[in-house]
């Protein structure tokens, strides 16, 4: 297909020992990862240093390569740290938000996932974890500090070395097939997903995220999203370890210190989801003084990006925004590059994936032809844990993903929702970002959805919520009438409801069952 193709030459995998060491010799003061919110900087002499200091201690706490290690509920500088050390002794991260799963969930998860190590930060509240075979062990905060210096029982982020002053060495061979990593997925309905992954899929999708935005060793990229989700791990982590770039962090998203962290660090490349351009165009940050000057790009993923909020946000803040699509199973399928974008897409398919939209009878569709997209390749997960602990297999066949897709004659890709989530209206099939498409273009309109809810005669019908822009004031008759001028006569929404929010997933995702659930009490309510 147009815009496909494999590079020539791929870099060799190397090991996170191998990189960090190359990283330490080139370039030992630069700076490697930037705690923002805290002003605290390991440079690259440090990382390497640290990180092994890490390796040794999980080793001396049983850990070993193929180790499954947990990451319980922590983010920021030291969650990164741990994560190197993990991957430097060859065994496997596994981070869990206890908290957001919750204690029943959890205790389900640690089962599934039979940890050999549980790490917890020194100051959490060690009841949270569920009873589980895996050990305990707490670990101190960044920069190490002296009250717990004496404490083999806890991990401390400090360099250290053998009794003659020699820094530890590993003898570790770590390949691209070995497990890299166990991560739960959002789990908005029901018990949520392990996705089981090899180094060739953060190696490849590294490649394809450094491919995709355009990356250098000079780029400062920051991310706040949590490094729970695999798209802040391919996005950003793995390019700062195969380029020997800068990586800056937080723990989660601030409109009031972005334009600060933005200048403060020179950051030129930055993690978006559509929250956050939402909540930027919302309620705007102060740009004056060049503020967001060293800022050449920012991405936009996870869920689905308005091309009406798209034009909005590139006209205010002059930002290039490169609209790109993943999933936790495939990693990135496409992405727009900043050379060769396209409004309302999610730009053209990636490196090292194959990807193809097929119609129900599993031929390829033709140039603007809506489909389901299917991917396969070396980057696809190896597999799905099961809660008997085998891998269910992912990788070597073609995924079907529940994407509903087009591709224009030039390769650009246009992701019109999910499978699950078509209006079917007497037969007429619906794409719900159509209608909200149309609602967004409302000047008075800042968020809106679209959904199928049952219908005795049509099947389904669509209904929306909409938020309105602060200050301003929505006729739900007026927004009817406002679509009819966008939308031909089948496509129109039923009703139309103002609310002040929509319900979102921590990670941006709109929570279509609980709308569902509050559109049956509204109409199901007395009087109604």
């Amino acid at each position: 297909m147009p815009g496909t193709g494999h590079p020539l030459a791929d870099p060799p995998f190397q090991s996170v020992g191998a990189l960090l060491d190359a990283h330490r010799r080139r370039a030992p003061d630069k700076a490697a990862i930037v705690d923002v919110e805290h002003h605290a900087t390991v440079s690259f002499g440090e990382l390497a240093a640290v990180v092994d200091a890490l390796g040794r201690q999980l080793q001396r706490h049983g850990a070993r390569k193929g180790s499954r290690i947990v990451l319980a509920s922590t983010e920021g500088l030291e969650k990164l740290l741990l994560w190197l050390g993990i991957w430097r002794i060859g065994a496997v991260a596994c981070p869990l938000d206890i908290a957001f799963v919750g204690p029943d969930v959890a205790g389900k998860l640690l089962d599934m996932l039979d940890p050999s190590l549980i790490l917890l930060p020194l100051e959490a509240d060690a009841s949270v974890v569920p009873r589980t075979n895996g050990r305990l062990v707490r670990f101190d905060t960044w920069p190490a500090g002296s009250a717990n210096e004496n404490r083999e029982d806890v991990i401390r982020f400090t360099a250290d070395s053998d009794e003659s002053g020699t820094p530890f060495s590993f003898d570790i061979d770590i390949d691209l097939t070995d497990i890299a990593s166990m991560c739960c997925t959002s789990g908005t309905t029901g018990m949520p997903k392990v996705v089981v992954y090899d180094h060739a899929c953060y190696w490849l999708n590294g490649l394809d995220s450094i491919d995709l935005l355009g990356l250098n060793t000079a780029d400062r990229a920051l991310e706040y999203r949590s490094f729970d989700w695999y798209s802040a791990q391919i996005l950003s982590l793995m390019p700062f370890l195969q380029l020997g770039s800068t990586l800056c962090v937080a723990r989660r998203f601030s409109r009031s210190q972005f334009a600060g962290w933005i200048r403060d660090n020179r950051v030129t490349v930055c993690a978006g989801v559509p929250t956050v351009l939402n909540m930027l165009l919302d309620s705007p940050v102060d740009v004056s003084g060049g503020s967001l000057a060293s800022l050449r790009v920012m991405t936009c993923s996870t869920a689905p990006l308005s091309p009406v909020q798209w034009e909005r946000f590139e006209a205010h803040y002059g930002i290039h925004v490169l609209n790109l699509y993943g999933s936790s199973e495939a990693g990135w399928m496409c992405g727009n590059r900043s050379q060769r974008r396209k409004l309302g897409t999610v730009g053209y398919p990636a490196a090292h994936i194959g990807f193809t939209i097929v119609s129900p009878d599993g031929s390829p569709c033709g140039p603007g032809q809506e489909g389901q997209v299917v991917v396969s390749g070396p980057k696809l997960a190896l597999g799905l844990l099961r809660a008997d602990r085998s891998i269910e297999p992912l990788r070597g066949t073609a995924l079907h993903t529940r994407d509903v897709a087009s591709q224009d004659d030039e390769g650009f890709v246009r992701v019109s929702g999910r499978m699950d989530d078509l209006i079917i209206r007497g037969g007429v099939k619906i794409v719900p970002q159509e209608i909200e498409d149309a609602l967004l273009a409302h000047a008075g309109v800042q968020d809106a959805v679209a959904l199928g809810v049952p219908d005795p005669i049509y099947g389904q019908e669509s209904v929306c919520f909409v938020v309105p822009h602060p200050g301003s004031i929505l006729d739900a008759r007026e927004l009817l009438t406002h679509c009819r001028a966008r939308l031909p006569r089948e496509k129109l929404p039923r009703h139309v409801y103002v609310v002040e929010s929509l319900p979102r997933s921590a990670r941006g995702k709109i929570l279509r069952d609980a709308l569902r659930r509050e559109w049956w009490t509204i109409t199901h309510a007395p009087g109604t």
